[in-house]
């Protein structure tokens, strides 16, 4: 069978950019009165981001592939069409520039560059700059192939929201107040309040939740897995059934809102939808999985 070209495997190809610190709008009026060692961290960022960009076209051009670019700042309707219906997706950035392209990918796979390695969270990012153009030949070449993982699909009111690749958090939108909520899995409810209730794929497993308490989890698996933030419990009162656990493919774990500024995070702040009294959201493992370039062994537990 004859080997396909290398442009058939890369394209459509779609560049999801992030906006350095340095080049945002506010943030380069107050850099003039910043001290010289956080100027310089985000000038340094935005410097080593150029430098990526940079090589990231060369190996393209090399491969016979023309991208496409998104700033993860824009992601209008236009933009998800075309994320739609990409066969690669590029990020560039860091992690939240990766989850933010996740949400309006179908059937692409995803490659996330971390563009600045010493100043950007890249944990969900496989490759950077010099080792760049060596990981797109073997995508190329079909060397390297992406992981299947698992997403969260979160369901408010009949409205499903974009897929979760990290996370989903419940809570309060003022970061003191307590997050109160009604929690049902399969015949056990509970009532609780907390500081928040996170929701995790694996992929999510190493991050908030894992802070909060939570046990890594395979980057392949089919479960999701909740956990309460700093759980209130009453003084007398039977223990906490529903502090943490395990959502298997098939079940569906439903959270009904008992406050009236609640909010639901999707894998982080960008994309945020209201929650409020009486407003029930479902979590189920999502249909359609993400086909995402990844290390495995980072979410092998110790």
């Amino acid at each position: 069978m004859p080997t396909p070209p290398a442009d058939s495997l890369l394209s459509p190809c779609v560049l999801v950019i992030k906006t350095p610190v340095a080049s945002r709008e506010r943030v380069a009026e107050r850099l003039g009165s910043t001290g010289r060692r956080l100027t310089g961290q985000v000038e340094n960022a935005a410097r080593e981001q150029e430098r990526t960009l940079d090589t990231l076209q060369e190996a393209l051009a090399r491969l016979g592939v023309t991208p496409v670019t998104v700033s993860v700042d824009a992601v209008d309707a236009r933009a998800r069409r075309t994320l739609a219906a990409a066969r690669l997706v590029i990020s560039v950035g860091g992690d939240g520039t990766l989850l933010t392209a996740s949400h309006w990918i179908t059937g692409a796979a995803l490659l996330g560059v971390n563009s600045a390695p010493r100043s950007s969270v890249g944990y969900l990012t496989l490759t950077r700059r010099s080792i760049l153009a060596r990981d797109l030949a073997r995508i190329a070449r079909g060397t390297l192939l992406p992981q299947v993982v698992d997403r969260i699909e979160a369901e408010i009111e009949g409205r499903r929201l974009p897929p979760a690749l990290n996370d989903v958090l419940i809570a309060h939108e003022q970061p003191a107040a307590t997050s109160r909520y009604h929690l049902r899995l399969g015949r056990r409810g509970e009532d609780q309040r907390s500081s928040g209730l996170w929701v995790a794929t694996g992929a999510g497993s190493t991050a908030g939740i894992r802070s909060a308490g939570g046990e890594p989890m395979p980057l392949v698996t089919r479960r999701l897995q909740f956990r309460a933030r700093e759980l209130y419990r009453p003084r007398g009162r039977r223990a906490a059934v529903l502090e943490s656990g395990f959502v298997e493919d098939g079940q569906e774990l439903v959270v009904e809102s008992a406050m009236e500024a609640g909010w639901l995070f999707v894998d982080g702040a960008r994309e945020a939808t209201r929650f409020p009294f009486g407003t029930r959201a479902i979590f189920r493992v999502a249909e359609q999985p993400l086909l995402l370039f990844a290390d495995p062994a980072r979410w092998t537990p110790a």
